[in-house]
């Protein structure tokens, strides 16, 4: 939930190469403001992906949701099988790529980002101890302890590189608005859609439990999980957090990403 747009940085221009990329802030974070009347649940923030999509004009698209950003894309994909008011997608979706997300909801409070809701506004010594300890979270203390240089390099843009008023949803009611989201019973009905879809989730995911990866290989007609080898769209091994593309080289992702796209 703490990424933004401004995540992507490394990774989208290298995926950028080979096709038009877009990245954007969901409603309420990063650049995205939001109105306190807007009703902001993940199904609204699948519909604003919806519209976002629609308003571009293309015909196809290949999608990758990261953390809460795969919630909101298996939110969007179930649409057209709501009931009782099913929503169609008036564009195809050929290519899904979900990492290190799931499709339930944690009900254990020890997973997630531990980060207390509040609606005061914090100080910017606040602000940054929260940027740490949610940064921390996204990688596994191995990955820490051999790269604290980049961590602190990480840490350094992120604090001064967000805006201050929208960097994180903070109001419990949001919070908890977002996590009132039941979908699953509904994936199977992807088989009808011939959707490929690609499931990236590390082992040392400190934030999302390696579990939910499977439970969604089980519930996802065709989903596959990435490979670990020394091969072009393979990992070199699944040890890595949250913060998936920090860990190997970029090429390695966007072999990841164009070999699941040539299928």
């Amino acid at each position: 939930m703490s990424a933004t747009r401004h995540d992507w940085r490394a990774l989208a221009p290298c995926l950028a190469q080979s096709r038009p990329v877009l990245v954007y802030d969901h409603r309420g974070i990063g650049d995205s403001t939001y109105s306190s009347t807007d009703e902001i649940t993940m199904e609204s923030l699948a519909r604003d992906l919806l519209l976002l999509i629609v308003h571009l004009g293309w015909p196809e698209v290949a999608i990758c949701g990261w953390s809460m950003g795969g919630v909101v894309v298996q939110q969007m994909l179930v649409l057209p099988f709501n009931t009782p008011h099913p929503t169609p997608l008036p564009f195809r979706v050929t290519h899904v790529i979900l990492v290190g997300t799931r499709s339930t909801v944690l009900r254990n409070p020890q997973h997630g980002l531990q980060i207390r809701p509040t609606n005061v506004p914090r100080t910017p010594a606040e602000r940054k101890a929260l940027i740490r300890l949610t940064l921390q979270a996204t990688f596994d203390p191995s990955w820490l302890h051999e790269n604290s240089a980049r961590f602190d390099k990480i840490l350094h843009e992120t604090v001064h590189g967000r805006c201050e008023t929208t960097y994180l949803f903070c109001g419990e009611g949001l919070t908890l608005q977002l996590q009132a989201f039941e979908f699953a019973d509904l994936l199977p009905n992807l088989s009808s859609r011939n959707t490929k879809v690609l499931i990236i989730h590390g082992s040392q995911d400190q934030v999302i439990p390696f579990r939910c990866a499977q439970e969604m290989l089980q519930r996802i007609p065709g989903a596959h999980f990435v490979e670990a080898g020394n091969k072009p769209g393979q990992v070199p091994h699944l040890a890595f957090g949250h913060q998936w593309f920090e860990y190997f080289d970029l090429g390695v992702w966007h072999n990841v990403v164009d070999m699941h796209l040539w299928k």
